[in-house]
């Protein structure tokens, strides 16, 4: 079967962990790829932008525990230095290689010592899906990595992802790497296609705390190991479904694992003017601090919700006419609070590790979700230390 092989090192930027994958894509893959919108991106994310979509991708090269970003000329020139090494032990031109970063900003990567284990290497790309996973990680809790079979025309097809992300969770992109593979061929067209229809329903769904990374990056591959007839509506519809499946469950995984996270919270506008204004509403209330540490302290204080929508001036609707649930209760409605509330059922539902967030606008048609985490002291206490 074709597909991506993996080679996981060690390249020192971490003391005693791996912290770079090198991925092998197969003569007949096809890559579609999108990046932050940050205005400081990294030094990766411009090099790619160069690259892509005009070069033939053989080789993904990634590394943690540093961004390379905000870090000029010598950031450049440390990028393009173990690009031309990597070129030149993997017999392949520089044009054919992408890479990505994660890690703290601003540090100049320990470039001698990645020159020297990239010379070191043999590159007999026997890894694991997994290990690479861990060895992407930052200040995850754990590694993320998915694998789904499933059938199209008779023909078993598998789908193979892996990401990182924890902290400076933000739509457009949400803070992560991610690489998801699929075995059938296919032309860039169609994966760039898929790739930007099932990330803005995914990935771009989820924050844990409003700040939009320099390094985002996601990348679709199909590796072309099976012809599937795309043209065939119901086939495209099964491979597109899938792999919106996968691109979820990853993004599920990234919320999960916020940085001190201890819930996942699904934030719904329905019944909006317009589908923009649902998701003003939607991502304003999932990033408010004081919601998010309610969250936290297993409080239903749905007053911060409804005082953060009264303060999007944008967004239209009646106040009298919103109606709020918390898992499923109405807590507020016509303008005030639900007077034969059951306190105790509304309060224990709380402690779930699931919250459900919906807000009926009675505006307009249209409905937007997205996924968030709390803030926790953890979350202060990780991110008060980070660099040092």
């Amino acid at each position: 079967m074709t597909k991506e092989s993996i080679e996981v090192l060690h390249l020192g930027i971490k003391e005693k962990k791996t912290d770079g994958v090198c991925i092998k894509l197969p003569d007949t893959s096809s890559l579609a790829l999108i990046a932050t919108k940050n205005k400081f991106p990294a030094i990766p994310v411009t090099i790619n932008k160069s690259k892509y979509p005009y070069s033939k991708v053989k080789y993904l090269f990634i590394n943690s525990g540093n961004a390379n970003a905000c870090t000029g000329k010598q950031g450049m020139k440390n990028a393009k230095d173990y690009i031309d090494t990597l070129s030149r032990k993997l017999r392949c031109s520089a044009e054919n290689i992408l890479i990505f970063s994660t890690g703290i900003i601003g540090q100049q990567l320990p470039i001698k010592k990645v020159i020297n284990v990239i010379n070191k290497c043999d590159f007999k790309f026997r890894s694991s899906i997994k290990r690479a996973s861990m060895a992407i990680m930052t200040t995850d809790r754990y590694e993320k990595w998915v694998l789904r079979k499933f059938k199209v025309s008779g023909k078993e097809v598998e789908i193979r992802g892996l990401c990182k992300g924890a902290g400076m969770i933000e739509p457009n992109m949400a803070t992560m790497l991610a690489f998801i593979f699929i075995d059938i061929r296919a032309s860039k067209n169609i994966i760039s296609k898929i790739l930007k229809n099932c990330a803005s329903d995914s990935f771009n769904k989820i924050s844990v705390d409003g700040d939009m990374s320099t390094n985002d990056s996601v990348a679709l591959v199909a590796t072309g190991s099976k012809s599937i007839d795309l043209t065939n509506k119901r086939n495209y519809q099964i491979i597109e479904k899938n792999i919106h499946n996968v691109f979820n469950h990853l993004a599920h995984m990234i919320v999960s694992d916020g940085e001190g996270a201890t819930k996942v919270c699904k934030v719904s506008v329905i019944k909006a003017y317009s589908l923009a204004q649902a998701r003003v509403a939607c991502y304003s209330i999932a990033n408010s601090n004081l919601f998010k540490t309610a969250l936290f302290g297993e409080d239903p204080n749905w007053g911060r919700i409804i005082a953060r929508l009264g303060s999007l001036n944008k967004v239209k609707y009646n106040s009298n006419d919103v109606v709020l649930k918390i898992n499923d209760i109405v807590v507020f409605t016509k303008g005030i609070p639900v007077k034969r509330l059951n306190s105790k059922k509304l309060n224990a539902s709380m402690k779930n590790s699931n919250i459900n967030i919906e807000i009926c606008l009675n505006a307009g048609s249209h409905g937007a979700n997205m996924f968030t985490s709390d803030l926790s002291t953890k979350y202060v206490q990780i991110n008060s230390k980070y660099t040092t």
